[in-house]
């Protein structure tokens, strides 16, 4: 009957080892994916979303990543934006339109779920002309339906910077209203 027992353990061991290679791996390892609804795009388990029918999320390029990387770790270049260096970066993605774009530019809404009520976000868009220049086209305190605007008047890579509610009064933000910047 020990026997049986000692079978029985080892085979249960065996399973529990097993069980780690089932799980999810880390929302840092886990690329930016495009669903299929073409407008969703998640890294891990953070989503930004937009309502305009006319603007398309993509994934962005390795090369893209990398610089996106780069711009917002990189403290003086978040000086020149006036982004707070407490910013954390939740995702970077390639924004199309396929619309006209008017002389103001085009309000497009995008719901970042991956960031919590009271959060400070900051949408970085990359210049078309100059490919290593980003600007700030809008940021926002986060409200109940977790949505900032940006205000663009051309269309190409977008990050999502973030700054948790608790470092915004300790950093001395000015928190605009959504859409503003």
């Amino acid at each position: 009957m020990k026997k049986v027992y000692a079978l029985l353990l080892v085979a249960v061991m065996t399973v529990a080892m097993a069980v780690p290679t089932f799980a999810a791996n880390s929302p840092e390892a886990d690329p930016v994916v495009k669903t299929a609804a073409g407008v969703d795009v998640v890294a891990g388990a953070k989503e930004v979303k937009t309502s305009v029918a006319a603007a398309s999320v993509a994934v962005p390029s390795e090369q893209l990543a990398q610089q996106v990387v780069s711009v917002t770790s990189t403290e003086s270049v978040l000086k020149d934006l006036n982004i707070p260096t407490s910013a954390k970066l939740v995702a970077a993605v390639d924004v199309s339109y396929s619309g006209e774009i008017p002389a103001g530019g085009v309000q497009v809404p995008f719901k970042v779920p991956n960031a919590k009520k009271g959060d400070m976000v900051y949408v970085l868009h990359r210049q078309p002309n100059a490919p290593y220049t980003w600007e700030v086209v809008g940021s926002g305190v986060l409200g109940d339906d977790l949505t900032v605007t940006g205000t663009f008047t051309s269309f190409s890579p977008v990050a999502f910077m973030v700054v948790d509610a608790a470092d915004v009064a300790a950093t001395a933000v000015k928190a605009p209203k959504t859409g503003e910047f």
